[in-house]
């Protein structure tokens, strides 16, 4: 057994990996790295931990990349919460198991090497000396590739304690790594431009975790990371290395440390812990607590209300305005002049409302002229549909990995909120694709988004509206069903419909179209005859400065200021976009009239026209 009488003081435990191998994996049958619960109240262990578990007693893996939610806190008993060092120690490393000890080293690139057990130092010093191992940790202070080399070398070295109640018996002390901010240890490629630090810090990593004497050892090495897109991909992808990630926590489990909370917590809450839980999705356990508190501390009682405005301040600000969540304060009734799109949209509302994904909508593409009000009324939508909305925001970075970090962080939320409908506007700027004249960071990205939105985990908890006006710029792949298979443009409006959202306009600004006279009121509809939306929006404004200004506003002054104002000079634009959206509308049930029996192939050659009058590409 890997706990026998063998070997001599300063050698490798075991010289023959094939059978070191063997005794690892009869190990596991003995409880050799095993989660224990204290007792029969103890929660249930995390996913990530199970996973490491079954990575490491098969023998698959005994280096491990914790990334995604490792600043949180983890449960190690029913009532107690503790920090991911902690909880890989407490509840997976268990250094002072009798069977099977280990000497623990914590090591970050801030503070160099330490020692969990000041009792481990004293071991290590009296087998290679005191003056060697003060050398070997003030080297790794300084220098990480020396640090790493260190750790390598410590774990070489074999110590033995007697085993408790076995007279003349003696066990190996194991070792267990934990390395934090791998960021720093293991940093990504720079493409061309690397420095010779960094790879000799991959090089190091590189030897040692595949050092044969290594991976058939018990010893176990975690580093941790925020993201895996910050550690180097040669280090990720080593056979015997396995990338972990932590997920934010689900519902139960919020449910949970809520229950956890209010026993301890001097604070009232208005409502069961399953609907602070459900309000709080999205949020990490520590950012729970802080709303707890900071409730506690003005005496507020707890809410859904106060917790899900609480959650939106925390993530913002986390993900560092990477995300937002719009102000959702109107739905449908707000919409005017587009009743073809509101009777498919309720529909669709329907289908988000229900229980079966299979039904609801993976996304939906919404192409129309600039200034149509298609984000007005997708905002609308998702008020309607009581989901969440969140729009997504200068995702890529300045630095090297920068945009893969800020997707991965984005990610991780957007999958453990749930019932979220993002929205994506200017989706042809922002998204890229994969064409030959695209960045590699776009095309990463852009590979990335569609994965998210393949991902049948995804599919009836998240949402994708890609709102643009130029839908042609977008790749097929981003267009096809099982992605944004949905294609619902918004038209502007004509006939009855248009002049309904003149009235709801004007009535802005106390002012109403009936009471206009014949030729008041039809001199002004076809003046504005071709205002958008956003033109009327900016006439809006100038009435409301006028009644300011001169204290009344007469159907005469409405007419002059529409006379005065002169939208901008983008006709061509806004009709070429709007025929880009009648090509790839999917409904022909929303085209408007004067679209609906015109053959493809005549609006096809009008778009070819405009583009070559206008020079789009």
């Amino acid at each position: 057994m890997a706990g026998s009488d063998s070997g001599s003081p300063g050698k490798l435990w075991c010289p023959d990996p094939v059978a070191a191998m063997f005794i690892r994996i009869q190990a596991s049958s003995h409880k050799r790295f095993e989660l224990e619960p204290m007792n029969n109240n103890d929660p249930n262990p995390p996913e990530f931990a199970q996973r490491i578990i079954e990575k490491y007693v098969s023998a698959q893996s005994n280096a491990f990349i914790i990334y995604g939610n490792t600043k949180d806190i983890y449960p190690v008993a029913e009532d107690r919460y503790v920090p991911l060092v902690d909880f890989l120690v407490e509840a997976l490393i268990k250094p002072d198991k009798p069977a099977a000890p280990r000497i623990v080293l914590l090591y970050d690139p801030a503070n160099g090497i330490s020692f969990l057990n000041p009792v481990d130092r004293q071991l290590i010093s009296l087998e290679i000396g005191e003056t060697r191992l003060q050398k070997m940790l003030a080297a790794a202070r300084s220098d990480i590739v020396l640090a790493c080399a260190s750790l390598r070398q410590l774990t070489s070295i074999n110590i033995r304690i007697p085993v408790e109640g076995s007279p003349g018996k003696k066990v190996r002390k194991d070792f267990a790594i934990i390395i934090r901010y791998a960021e720093a240890v293991a940093p990504p490629s720079r493409g061309e431009v690397a420095l010779d630090s960094d790879r000799l810090k991959i090089i190091t990593l590189e030897n040692w975790f595949s050092d044969s004497s290594f991976i058939a050892s018990p010893d176990i090495a975690f580093m941790t990371a925020e993201t895996l897109n910050g550690i180097n991909e040669r280090v990720v992808d080593l056979p015997y290395c396995s990338a972990i990630r932590i997920d934010r926590p689900k519902e139960e489990e919020r449910k949970r440390y809520i229950e956890y909370l209010l026993k301890r917590e001097p604070v009232q809450s208005a409502v069961s812990p399953s609907h602070l839980a459900y309000s709080s999705a999205g949020l990490s356990l520590l950012s729970i607590r802080q709303i707890f508190r900071q409730a506690s501390f003005k005496g507020q009682a707890l809410t859904p209300e106060l917790i899900f405005e609480k959650s939106k301040e925390i993530i913002e600000k986390e993900l560092e305005g990477h995300i937002e969540f719009p102000n959702l304060k109107y739905g449908f009734e707000k919409v005017i002049g587009a009743s073809k799109l509101l009777k498919k949209l309720n529909e669709l509302k329907s289908c988000l409302k229900g229980s079966d994904p299979d039904i609801m909508p993976v996304g939906i593409l919404v192409a129309g002229a600039n200034g149509v009000g298609k984000t007005f009324i997708y905002k609308a939508f998702a008020k309607e549909c009581g989901w969440i909305a969140v729009v997504l925001k200068n995702i890529r970075g300045p630095y090297v990995g920068q945009t893969e970090k800020n997707w991965e962080r984005i990610r991780s939320v957007l999958e453990a909120m749930g019932n979220v409908i993002v929205l994506y506007d200017e989706a042809d700027t922002e998204i890229g694709g994969r064409s030959a004249q695209t960045h590699d960071v776009d095309r990463r990205l852009f590979g990335n988004i569609l994965k998210m939105m393949s991902d049948p985990e995804n599919r009836g908890k998240i949402v994708w509206i890609i709102i643009t006006a130029r839908p042609d710029r977008l790749e097929p792949d981003i267009k096809r069903s099982g992605r944004a298979g949905e294609h619902l443009p918004v038209f502007a409006s004509d006939g009855d419909e248009k002049e309904a959202f003149v009235k709801q306009v004007l009535s802005q600004a106390d002012v109403d179209l009936a009471s206009f006279s014949p030729e008041h009121r039809s001199e002004f509809l076809v003046h504005t005859t071709d205002y958008f939306p956003a033109d009327y929006d900016q006439l809006l404004t100038e009435l409301k400065r006028r009644r300011i200004l001169e204290g009344k506003l007469t159907p005469e002054m409405v007419l002059d200021e529409a006379k005065d104002f002169i939208p901008s000079d983008i006709a061509r634009q806004r009709e070429y976009q709007e025929l880009l959206a009648v090509l790839e509308c999917t409904s022909r049930e929303i085209l408007p009239e004067r679209y609906a029996d015109l053959p493809k192939e005549l609006v096809q050659e009008r778009v070819q026209t405009i583009r070559m009058m206008i020079g789009q590409n």
